[in-house]
């Protein structure tokens, strides 16, 4: 098992629970004499840290992995910073639900000394890309760990859309919109538009689940593997 020696710390802004895991964190990772890291926002509602500090994105270019404290949605925007460098990320829950921060911050110190120990195991999650074209020129772009959403902004109306998967063909469809999720995602938006849930525990799975929340037809979804 790969040895952290250089730990980076993430948390979700807005909270004096997340600031008193953080601490908690530090001392816990100190005592080990490990190099601790905090991302430069947190860092900055915790004086007289004492630690190196770096920029998100920096933080995968030194760390060795990164704990995040916060909820789900603060562990998901870390994993999409972070996943062009391949750094674990490992979630301590301080949000609601947990489906990816597990840790819970009573058993901070004895799940962190497991995972520092060796006991642990990696669950590869993949990420979609998205880009948005006009005229044949990319004008946005992004990954995403959860899902990919095609909605019509602040619009009620429909829209109508071709829908494509590897160059062919699918489907014409008009609705409010399209959800195009990771099995990490069909938890989410997915799970409540009415699409069932993707195992993510099988490596070799690649799955994208698509579907309309609120079609103006018969309703479309599918899922693909490869």
């Amino acid at each position: 098992m790969e040895q952290f020696r250089n730990i980076g710390i993430i948390g979700r802004l807005g909270s004096v629970q997340v600031l008193d895991t953080v601490r908690r964190l530090k001392r816990f990772l100190l005592d080990r004499h490990l190099h601790v890291i905090l991302e430069e926002t947190i860092a900055e509602v915790l004086p007289g840290h004492g630690l190196q500090t770096s920029s998100r994105k920096m933080l995968g270019e030194v760390c060795d992995m990164v704990i995040v404290v916060g909820g789900d949605g603060s562990l998901l925007g870390a994993a999409r910073a972070l996943a062009r460098h391949n750094v674990p990320v490992l979630g301590i829950n301080r949000g609601s639900l947990g489906f990816l921060t597990d840790i819970r911050p009573d058993e901070l110190e004895v799940k962190c000394a497991e995972v520092l120990d060796g006991h642990y195991l990696v669950e590869n999650r993949f990420l979609l890309h998205a880009e948005v074209r006009r005229h044949g020129e990319a004008i946005g772009q992004g990954d995403a760990l959860n899902d990919v959403v095609l909605h019509p902004g602040k619009s009620t109306r429909m829209i109508e859309f071709e829908i494509y998967i590897d160059g062919q063909f699918v489907c014409s469809q008009k609705a409010d919109g399209l959800i195009v999720a990771t099995p990490t995602g069909s938890t989410a938006y997915a799970l409540s538009a009415g699409r069932s849930c993707i195992p993510s525990s099988t490596p070799s799975l690649s799955c994208r689940c698509t579907r309309t929340p609120c079609p103006g037809g018969p309703s479309w979804s599918t899922a693909t593997a490869s």
